[in-house]
């Protein structure tokens, strides 16, 4: 599906006669959300788990992962929850909740914290790790513990061991371009194909790709001379370029130019 709505062959998939500007259209993050970890879940199993160590760097990994599954429903006092992605594994368990920008405030803590509580009473998940992707402006440590204060303010009530993880769209890109790119030479071709549909879902939806560059870590470029010809002009040797005087005095030390009048005469004019 993914193919024919890029190439314009929308009828049947419900994009038929609209536009492909998704940030214009409502459903937009769970487009983005099913087509990444729809394709993640295709990925070997070590290599699945290369890219979670990659991505996460938990000091207790989640294990292999048994099952994903996509907007479970689950109840909390009579009302639904549904987690974007839930990564079942065999240590531990991944909780997603995915929104649809890199820099905007889009993760909510009581809607964490009722994910977590609806997933921990029903028995659905075991030692969960949260991992919200996007809808943050920033993903440093300072972000992460502030939110995860909120959570713990909306879980007062229940008594639940979390990890929280902050990452951007941007993020889970390269952690899985880090793993492809090591992974075993056989399974290149199609780690290929598939992180290029992931890419060309990244520039449809406006997300960054390329890794950052930093002037300070930019290769010189070796340039070795400081003169350029100059097409169709002679160069002149070096001994018979004038050289050019100037003074080097202040303007302080200019002499006055003698002024004065404050003020200017203004013509009359008759008709």
């Amino acid at each position: 599906m993914l193919a024919a709505v890029l190439h314009g062959k929308r009828r049947g998939t419900g994009f038929a006669g609209k536009q492909l500007t998704l940030g214009a259209q409502d459903g937009a993050e769970d487009v983005l959300t099913a087509t990444v970890f729809e394709r993640l879940a295709y990925l070997p199993d070590s290599l699945l788990a290369g890219f979670l160590d990659e991505l996460l760097g938990l000091d207790e990994s989640v294990g292999a992962i048994d099952d994903l599954q996509l907007w479970p429903s689950w109840f909390l006092s009579g009302q639904r929850v549904e987690p974007d992605v839930v990564l079942y594994g065999s240590e531990r368990t991944l909780l997603v909740e995915a929104k649809r920008y890199d820099d905007g405030l889009q993760q909510y803590a009581k809607q964490l914290a009722r994910e977590l509580v609806a997933g921990m009473q029903d028995g659905e998940i075991q030692r969960p790790v949260l991992l919200t992707v996007g809808g943050l402006q920033d993903y440093g440590d300072a972000t992460s513990q502030l939110l995860s204060e909120q959570i713990d303010a909306e879980l007062v009530e229940s008594s639940i061991e979390y990890e929280l993880v902050c990452r951007s769209w941007h993020q889970v890109y390269l952690a899985l371009h880090a793993v492809v790119n090591v992974a075993d030479a056989d399974w290149q071709p199609g780690l290929q194909r598939l992180l290029g549909d992931i890419a060309a879902t990244y520039e449809w939806h406006g997300l960054r790709t390329q890794a950052h560059r930093w002037l300070a870590k930019l290769t010189p470029l070796g340039i070795n001379s400081d003169r350029y010809p100059i097409n169709g002009l002679k160069a002149v040797p070096e001994s018979q370029v004038t050289t050019l005087r100037f003074s080097p005095r202040p303007l302080s030390a200019l002499t006055a130019p003698g002024i004065a009048s404050t003020t200017f005469p203004i013509k009359s004019w008759s008709f």
